[in-house]
């Protein structure tokens, strides 16, 4: 079944926003803060449980800034890289668990 384009960029723009991407301003931002807002969007949504509370209040905080215009614009790459290194965090501490779990069964 061929889509039209319509149906297309219907499917993109859910894809983007369930990813945490707004795709009006997909065009403004830069890639790292792109990729810091799927990050933090999908570890609070699937991993939340994992974050300890400062991890998620930094997390929740560069997400408020990065759907701010005038917040967005003072976003450092620092900000993103700190996003990056929470995902990261969580990413070990999933493998971890699962390891263990493959261990025990």
């Amino acid at each position: 079944m061929a889509l039209n384009n319509y149906e297309s960029i219907k499917l993109t723009n859910n894809w983007l926003r369930d990813n945490g991407i707004d795709p009006d301003i997909l065009s403004d931002l830069n890639l790292q803060i792109l990729q810091a807002q799927m990050i933090a969007t999908n570890i609070l949504r699937h991993h939340g449980r994992l974050l300890e509370r400062n991890e998620a209040e930094s997390l929740n905080n560069f997400l408020k800034a990065s759907r701010n215009g005038k917040l967005r614009q003072k976003l450092t790459l620092t900000a993103c890289y700190k996003v990056m290194n929470i995902g990261s965090a969580i990413n070990r501490k999933i493998f971890k668990k699962h390891r263990q779990e493959n261990k025990q069964g």
